[in-house]
């Protein structure tokens, strides 16, 4: 709500005594929000960028730059000059210049993920030259607001010993005592010593300040000489969302309350109407603004070789402005540099940038239009015996690796019959450090699409314990690390696209409880329970290949064999994860028993349901409306007709296999009820390391499932699965949920 909308309903809204407090709040947000990013930013990515990525930043800064201080310097200064010749509007041009040369990271990131660009070549190479804007953008910003002081020697030289101390002093004073901690197993009172830097923050703020400085420069260099490690991820986790949500609306509020669009024109004043600044020259002065850092940046991508349609997508990208922009006008509004109309009229030229870029991309490179990579091998089924097996393994956390890297292990990988695994870290794009994420992966000396051993260390990373056990199967199993930074409602896009590109025939995502199942007991939520439902959902109805839900309750703390276990009741997918048991035959540490599971209804043949239309009733139903719901259920999962028949083609091309292969057995239960089949398995409980079932079963089970059952998580596992995984059994046997890939038919 800008000033001349206010009316009567303003100072209501706002009197005078809570703006007091609102600009008190909107001054300690920006004091954390600074402290964040000092904590969150990583010099390597800046350090590591290629040549490519810092000639365009650098390009784009220089003229955008100059752009904005002859903007201001020759138009704007001379439109204003009666109402800001008392203050320091010279000075104003350096903080015009700064604002059109930054390119805002985070928000950036977003845009890219929003428009699924953000693994794209353009995509990385934005992101890359914007980080060096960023930093570049932020040292000018300190510099400028040192220099604008009465006596700038004084205030530099006092900034400087105050940087030196913090660096020299309080840096190793910190590491020793986090270390110290550490050591004597004191993480549980990490709360007190966070306490003890939030308050070091303010005071940080206040001495920058009384150094001459902005009151943000003492948190900002606070966060950068913070130990990186689990402390600073502490501090990032739980200062974030609170700085974030509840402390920085109240700097947009006041950034609002400044903001007098009436007074651009200069309107109110007959005389400076004649020669003040009017509708032409602001909307003059927008075109100029965003034009200069396109123009720039697309020739310095085309002088690296670009193509003009991707130099002029880099180029719009660059425009994005966001809170950083915020930042350096409202640092400039507070030492009485820009007046109300000159920081009205930038705030306007930012907010025109950023609106633009996401449409702009939308229409103009759209990355949806691109064709999906046709190829045969979207299932485990039709990947030959002597064929290279490629797996998508996602994981949300670095922890608890060792069960994944155990599964893939018991696939049997050999020289015939490799393995490629994509290791895909999910990461939920919700701030600097996880966006930094892509930044690393665009400035690794190779590319993430290719296998690497340089995994880069972060807290998010889950790479070394597998690219360790790819050394040790080295020329059987190759490992290509790769780190999804995406918000969680448009993950599974991500991960479809990497196997889509990837050619991958199975894609194995844990369990949405998965990251919080303790040792031996059953499965708990965590706070991302709700999203990692909806991503594993999502991606189970979206993925063109086979996909896999994994739930470890301990497979890889074993260091003997395993003893898989495959609950076969019938229908293409539990045909898949036999397909995938089959190629775990023959590893000298893996015993593989199939079950399978026969209907026998005592009241008669049930109603054929086919997946193929050829339904055929092969007995009266029971019309009485008295049958069992767990016979419903059972009737619903079983496979008759052309399935049924599939069913047994496979069963019986696989009891071929157990007969000379001792490591191999084939078993069969007859059955008359869900209940039954249920008591059956939970007496194996125990018997074997991992049951290996189908999502679905027959033509119609998992409607039935979530009719009858009203399971939360039957879409996720089926109803099969769902039972697994539920209080019933104990969770001391690993579960493993295949659903089938789409038949492509390639000639």
């Amino acid at each position: 709500m800008s000033r001349n909308m206010r009316g009567d309903l303003y100072p209501q809204l706002f009197p005078i005594s809570n703006t007091v407090v609102a600009e008190t709040l909107a001054n300690l947000a920006l004091v954390y929000h600074m402290f964040l990013v000092g904590l969150e930013l990583d010099f390597k990515p800046i350090l590591r960028a290629r040549r490519k990525a810092v000639s365009i930043a650098l390009t784009g800064m220089v003229f955008s730059f100059l752009t904005g201080w002859v903007l201001y310097r020759y138009i704007l200064l001379k439109d204003f000059a009666k109402q800001t010749k008392n203050m320091g509007t010279k000075d104003g041009s350096f903080f015009w210049g700064i604002t059109l040369a930054t390119t805002n990271f985070l928000d950036l990131a977003k845009i890219l993920a929003d428009l699924k660009l953000l693994y794209s070549d353009v995509g990385g190479l934005a992101l890359s030259a914007s980080v060096i804007s960023d930093l570049c953008s932020w040292i000018l910003l300190l510099l400028g607001m040192a220099i604008v002081k009465s006596r700038p020697l004084l205030t530099v030289g006092s900034t400087l010993a105050f940087v030196g101390l913090c660096v020299f002093v309080v840096r190793p004073a910190l590491v020793w005592i986090i270390n110290r901690r550490r050591g004597a197993q004191e993480n549980g009172n990490d709360n007190e010593l966070a306490c003890y830097v939030m308050a070091g923050v303010v005071l940080c703020g206040l001495i920058t300040d009384a150094c001459g400085s902005h009151s943000i420069v003492g948190p900002f260099v606070l966060g950068i000489i913070m130990p990186k490690g689990e402390f600073s991820s502490m501090l990032i986790e739980n200062m974030g969302n609170f700085v974030r949500e509840i402390l920085m609306p109240f700097f947009y509020l006041i950034n609002s309350r400044r903001l007098s669009f009436s007074d651009i024109l200069n309107t109110k004043d007959p005389e400076e109407a004649k020669t003040g600044t009017n509708i032409y020259r602001v909307v003059l002065i927008n075109l100029v603004a965003y034009a200069a850092k396109i123009v720039s940046t697309f020739v310095a991508c085309v002088l690296n070789r670009m193509s003009p349609r991707d130099s002029l997508t880099v180029g719009v990208l660059m425009n994005t402005k966001g809170l950083l922009a915020l930042i350096i006008l409202n640092s400039a509004r507070d030492l009485k540099i820009l007046n109300k109309q000159s920081f009205t009229l930038m705030t306007v030229v930012i907010w025109i940038m950023t609106f633009f870029v996401g449409p702009f991309l939308a229409l103009f490179y759209k990355s949806s239009a691109r064709s999906l990579v046709q190829y045969k091998q979207r299932n485990v089924r039709s990947v030959g015996p002597n064929t290279e097996l490629r797996i998508l393994a996602c994981t949300h956390t670095s922890r608890k690796m060792s069960g994944i890297i155990d599964l893939i292990d018991s696939s049997n990988p050999t020289e015939k019959s490799p393995i490629h695994v994509i290791v895909t870290q999910l990461v939920e794009l919700t701030g600097h450090a996880s966006a930094m994420l892509v930044v690393h992966n665009t400035c690794k000396p190779s590319s993430t699409n290719t296998t690497t051993n340089d995994a880069h260390s972060t807290d998010y990373d889950s790479s070394n314990g597998f690219q360790l056990y790819a050394q040790q199967r080295e020329g059987i199993v190759t490992v290509q690390t790769i780190t999804a930074v995406s918000p969680y409602a448009t993950m599974h896009e991500d991960i479809c696209n990497l196997a889509e590109e990837n050619r991958v025939s199975l894609i194995i995502i844990p369990f949405h409880k998965q990251s919080a199942i303790s040792d031996g007991g059953a499965a708990t939520q965590d706070s991302n329970y709700l999203h990692l439902k909806c991503l594993n959902n999502n991606l189970i109805a979206h993925a063109r290949c086979s996909v896999a839900v994994f739930v470890d309750h301990g497979l890889g703390t074993s260091n003997s064999g395993h003893h898989f276990a495959i609950l076969f009741i019938g229908g293409e997918d539990d045909r898949e994860a036999l397909a995938y048991a089959g190629r775990m035959v023959g590893h000298p540490r893996v015993m593989i028993t199939v079950i399978r599971f026969n209907f026998n209804s005592n009241k008669g043949a049930p109603k054929v349901y086919s997946n193929d239309n050829d339904d055929v009733d092969d007995g009266d139903s029971d019309s009485d409306g008295d049958g069992d719901g767990d016979d419903e259920i059972l009737v619903a999962m079983t496979s008759t007709g052309k399935q049924k028949k599939l069913d047994d083609l496979f069963i019986d091309a696989f009891r071929l296999r157990s007969m000379s292969d001792d490591s191999l057995e084939f078993l069969e239960k007859s059955v008359t009820s869900w209940e039954q089949t249920l008591t059956l398995i939970s007496a194996m409980e125990g018997d074997y390391d991992m049951f290996i079932v189908g999502r679905s079963h027959g033509s119609n089970s998992n409607d039935t499932s979530t009719m009858l059952l009203e399971c939360s998580d039957a879409n996720e596992m089926g109803v099969l699965g769902e039972a697994l995984v539920s209080s019933t059994f104990s969770g001391s046997t690993s579960i493993l949920v295949v659903q089938q890939g789409e038949d492509l038919d390639i000639v």
